[in-house]
């Protein structure tokens, strides 16, 4: 799986198309970074091995082999990895709700979908198996897997969620919610904020002009950042630096000294200090591993 983000900061969610606003991404999260994001898409994770961690602004979620969760829409939220040196794959469900609505404001989505999707209490729904409709739904996701794997599945995977999405209903009454986990405000600000970081790091930025872009104080801007993803601005945005810059390394022939000018850094000797603090190798290992990867798979 490939996460690419759009000018609006949404995720765009690679192989969903709107003939079909369906895809299943197998990830490996050794392989595969999911950073800080969120999509309009609705989202079922399954953990085929390994430990997972899914993070909110809110709250730290651990799922174990065989258990999932779902994720709502425009949900902040990251997904890794929770033991180092451990197997992780990933079943990870996404589909825009019109796959299930059919069309806007169908009985479907004013009914069924949009008490799930308005409800800001509910961030990320734990699907461990717990009682029969969790037990059910699991069973569900795995049906799913199995069948992309065929031809003319589109009709049966639309069913299927159907199903699940039922007994999610069903689940959602049985839960008991009481403060909103993460207020509105401050997650649209940190959102707000993060759209400005993606959309500026090439160029020098302040936190002046990271708190302007959410019009908020230098004291807000870091209290949001910390309280949400427990980074600085700064943290936040060499983190973002390099992230773009593996994916040049990964995907381009570009001199390292031309990717440090593009992803924002101001000389070939402190991108390369940075890249190793954060990704434990310099830019220069980085690609070779990766190039000695894709011929050896």
């Amino acid at each position: 799986m490939k996460i690419r983000v759009k000018e609006n900061q949404l995720e765009a969610i690679e192989g969903l198309h709107t003939e079909y606003p369906y895809v299943l991404h197998h990830v490996n999260l050794k392989e595969t970074k999911v950073p800080w994001h969120w999509h309009e898409e609705l989202e079922f994770d399954y953990v085929v091995s390994g430990t997972i961690k899914v993070v909110t602004a809110s709250k730290t979620y651990i799922f174990h082999k065989n258990e999932a969760c779902f994720i709502n829409t425009n949900v902040l939220c990251l997904v890794g990895e929770a033991h180092d040196g451990e197997e992780c794959i990933l079943d990870s469900h996404l589909f825009h709700p019109v796959f299930l609505s059919g069309h806007f404001k169908s009985v479907f989505e004013t009914k069924y979908l949009d008490p799930v999707l308005q409800n800001k209490k509910i961030e990320v729904m734990e699907i461990r198996g717990e009682n029969k409709y969790q037990t059910e739904m699991l069973k569900k996701l795995r049906q799913v897997s199995f069948l992309q794997s065929k031809e003319n599945m589109e009709f049966e995977t639309r069913n299927l969620f159907s199903e699940i999405w039922v007994l999610l209903l069903k689940e959602i009454e049985n839960l008991r919610y009481e403060d909103t986990p993460v207020k509105l405000a401050s997650q649209e600000r940190i959102q707000t904020m993060m759209v400005f970081i993606h959309e500026n790091y090439q160029n020098k930025i302040s936190l002046r002009d990271i708190a302007a872009s959410a019009m908020v104080s230098e004291r807000e801007c870091l209290r949001c950042f910390q309280e949400s993803i427990h980074k600085t601005p700064f943290e936040y945005l060499l983190d973002y630096r390099i992230e773009t810059a593996e994916r040049l390394l990964r995907t381009t022939n570009m001199p390292v000294t031309d990717i440090a000018m593009e992803t924002g850094f101001s000389s070939a000797a402190y991108f390369g200090k940075v890249f190793k603090n954060i990704s434990g190798k310099t830019p220069g290992a980085f690609r070779k591993q990766y190039e000695l990867l894709q011929r050896e798979s």
